[in-house]
């Protein structure tokens, strides 16, 4: 606007001769694009307006001065006060001087000067649009005012009941085509997407999350979040959690405290930093799953569990580099005293499976710390010994299942140390260990009457002796697996006479058991639902017997007679 003005001061300075020949004319003055002229004689102003959509010309007066050459586009056509005439210029309206107030001055004063103020409604040249609701805008009121008049305010919006519904302003935009349809889904409210949200994993609401704004905003929900689940080797873990739980934490400066549980399972880039990062942003942290990541140490463990007091299950299968969970900057090498004074975590839940490197010492130190463990899971971790087991029975005294399959460093005296957990003890699975024979499972059964589950698959020192032993000890016994064990129909016959709630059975490969011994198993056993027999001297006619008392049984088998 302001190269708009210049325009027109220089043009007024070239026409200023000519139009001092006018008698009529006195003075001209050019404001905001606008050109007056002023003729004292009958005390009204005469306006010049800028063409709607002019072609670039200058336009002339009547006496042929160049009065205006800029094209000014004026979109609000209904807007205009004056008319056009053929040469592209605006025709000139009279008004009196009282309706406009005082003359313009040489200069462009700014918008805040202007002042609203209370005129005839020029004629417009649009007839049709003289029904709409809303007022046209009068543009001669935009006159220079002094600098103390207050501002000008926007027109009044005439009330609502003037104006059209949506669906009619909708139908005559849309003349002869049918209305654009909602989809249905965007008809739910936001509670009911959020119930829906609910159910879908961690990487579904992300990518929901780019969808729109709404669902943008309601992915993010933290009523979404209270878990976290990231799998695969394709992810970066230590980035996917740094962007969730900034953008959860981004409002709370506790950090994401709604999450309690976080499932990272093969997630092989995840490290030390975002074990760390989970430590700072999740305090509230219940449950934690690291199966596979094998860049994990203790030191990423030891940033967790220090920070996540009420850490209770922690799965940490297949994390080689494991080798102690500890409380303090020294490591594994701590002194007794030091761990007399050490706090304690309040782990319930701990499967060290596969971790190789766990020792008898480093499972000194996690025991220690872990007095309130009920379920502990040391599968294949090959270097633990009968040392190890030991400290199990001295600090965790409530434990009751506990794994040591393939530890093939434990023998019976291991047993005589785990036999001191008593009834306590439910779950015992000692699978593969060959060191261990009858007559450490004959402790067991004694002391440990309240056993479940029973998994001695692969000692083949187990013999009929500890089985008589097991079925008088322990009759609620629900699972037994004695497959590849020196068990007879003998000892069939006494596990179905004592266990007769008894649900799953493996006699695999036990190739002293024949049709006599699973007789035995499916006349007393009639609630049993799972049987593994394979490579077992078991014919059709064995077969049969289970499948018509145990009706609800699943056999498996290696034989194609079977049907």
């Amino acid at each position: 606007m302001g190269q708009a003005n210049a325009r027109f001061i220089d043009h007024d300075r070239k026409t200023n001769s000519s139009l001092s020949q006018d008698s009529d004319v006195r003075s001209l003055s050019v404001h905001s694009g606008d050109c007056s002229l002023t003729d004292p004689a009958s005390r009204k102003i005469v306006s010049f307006q800028d063409v709607s959509e002019g072609t670039g010309e200058d336009c002339e007066d009547s006496e042929g001065g160049i009065v205006s050459s800029q094209q000014y586009n004026n979109n609000n056509n209904n807007m205009d006060a004056g008319r056009t005439n053929k040469g592209g210029c605006a025709s000139p309206l009279i008004f009196s001087k009282s309706s406009l107030g005082r003359v313009s001055p040489g200069q462009d004063l700014g918008y805040h000067t202007l002042v609203t103020r209370q005129s005839p409604t020029p004629p417009t040249p649009w007839p049709e649009l003289r029904g709409s609701p809303y007022p046209a805008l009068d543009l001669s009121a935009l006159t220079s005012c002094p600098r103390s008049s207050p501002r000008p305010q926007l027109p009044s919006v005439p009330p609502s009941t003037n104006l059209e519904s949506t669906e009619q302003l909708l139908a005559s935009t849309y003349k002869g085509k049918r209305l654009p349809r909602a989809a249905p889904f965007e008809k739910l409210t936001d509670d009911l997407i959020v119930k829906i949200f609910s159910f879908l994993p961690t990487t579904s609401l992300c990518m929901l999350s780019r969808v729109c704004r709404r669902w943008y905003l309601i992915a993010w929900e933290p009523s979404l979040w209270t878990s976290i689940s990231i799998s695969g080797d394709a992810v970066h873990a230590d980035r996917a959690l740094k962007q969730i739980t900034r953008l959860l934490s981004r409002d709370n400066n506790a950090g994401c405290v709604q999450i309690d549980k976080v499932s990272l399972n093969g997630c092989s880039r995840l490290s030390d930093r975002g074990l760390s990062l989970i430590g700072r942003r999740c305090p509230e942290l219940r449950h934690l799953e690291l199966k596979g990541c094998v860049n994990v140490t203790n030191v990423g463990v030891f940033e967790l569990v220090t920070q996540c007091v009420n850490l209770e299950h922690l799965d940490l299968t297949g994390c080689q580099q494991i080798t102690c969970i500890h409380l303090s900057q020294q490591g594994c090498i701590e002194s007794v005293d030091s761990l007399l004074h050490s706090r304690q975590l309040y782990l319930q839940y701990l499967d060290l499976t596969d971790c190789f490197g766990l020792r008898d010492q480093g499972l000194h130190v996690i025991v220690r710390n872990c007095p309130q463990l009920l379920h502990l899971y040391l599968r294949r971790c090959i270097n633990i010994t009968d040392v190890g087991i030991k400290y199990v029975a001295s600090y965790c005294q409530v434990v009751r299942e506990v794994s040591i399959s393939d530890c093939v460093r434990v023998t019976d005296f291991g047993m005589y140390e785990l036999a001191k957990l008593g009834p306590n003890l439910r779950y015992l699975s000692v699978a593969k260990c060959d060191q261990i024979s009858d007559v450490g499972i004959k402790q067991i059964a004694r002391h440990c009457y309240k056993l479940r589950y029973l998994n001695v698959r692969g000692c083949e020192a187990v013999s009929d002796d500890s089985m008589e032993m097991v079925a008088r000890s322990c009759p609620r016994l629900r699972a037994l697996d004695i497959g590849k064990c020196d068990v007879t129909d003998a000892g069939m016959k006494f596990i179905s006479e004592n266990c007769p709630n008894l649900k799953k059975l493996s006699v695999k490969s036990c190739e002293m058991v024949t049709d006599i011994g699973v007789q035995y198993i499916a006349y007393y056993c009639r609630g049993l639902q799972q049987l593994n027999i394979q490579d077992c001297q078991v014919t059709v006619e064995g077969y049969r017997t289970v499948k018509k008392y145990c009706r609800r049984c699943i056999i498996e088998h290696t034989n194609p007679g079977f049907f």
